[in-house]
């Protein structure tokens, strides 16, 4: 059984992009997403598009808000702060729309199994914890390395959904896929190091 008053991710999801209008801004997200229920939501909806197959520089440019709100979770604040220039930022609502469509499924899915389970460990200590972790998968996924976000993401996506349901056992899941996640920034950094030698001819 859910917790009642947990969010609902993908509704809140589904509930903005039908209100028809022309446009979604970055706040309109926030504000609705929000609700008294922290950061871990927003954070949640924040790595969404990384785990959509889109070119470097775009993932790159969609993941920048992570690294603004990854690291206020993981110093405890209930409130998004946002630069006013991203706040305003405005998304045609049916490119978004298209982009949403393709994950919100999988996430009614995985907000189906999610309950509450192990609840201390989505307390403040885990946000704490789990804000560390979003935040240095944030810079990883900033960074332009070869097919190694997907990891990062899912490791983001478990943790804040876990935390946001207050499920502590889909907390730990996404904090061991961390480790597997370090192993593709891992492989992702060596790409980038054989390739620049290549390139140049460096090394023996």
């Amino acid at each position: 059984m859910t917790d009642p008053a947990a969010p609902s991710i993908a509704a809140n999801l589904e509930t903005l992009l039908n209100k028809g209008k022309a446009k979604v801004s970055v706040d309109e997200v926030v504000a609705l997403v929000e609700r008294g229920h922290g950061l871990a939501p927003i954070v949640c909806i924040l790595t969404l598009p990384a785990l959509l197959p889109m070119p470097p520089g775009v993932s790159m440019a969609l993941a920048l808000p992570l690294l603004i709100a990854a690291p206020q979770m993981m110093l405890g604040r209930e409130n998004l702060w946002l630069p006013k220039a991203l706040a305003r930022r405005a998304i045609d609502r049916d490119k978004l729309q298209k982009g949403v469509a393709r994950v919100v499924p999988w996430l009614h899915r995985l907000e189906a199994v999610v309950r509450p389970r192990l609840t201390f460990l989505t307390g403040r200590a885990g946000a704490v914890v789990a804000g560390a972790v979003c935040t240095l998968m944030a810079v990883v996924l900033v960074l332009p390395l070869p097919f190694a976000n997907l990891l990062p993401a899912l490791t983001v996506l478990l943790i804040t959904l876990g935390l946001s349901r207050r499920d502590g056992l889909v907390v730990i899941a996404g904090l061991l896929l961390l480790a597997a996640a370090a192993a593709a920034l891992v492989w992702g950094l060596r790409s980038v190091r054989l390739g620049w030698t290549d390139l140049f001819g460096l090394g023996g």
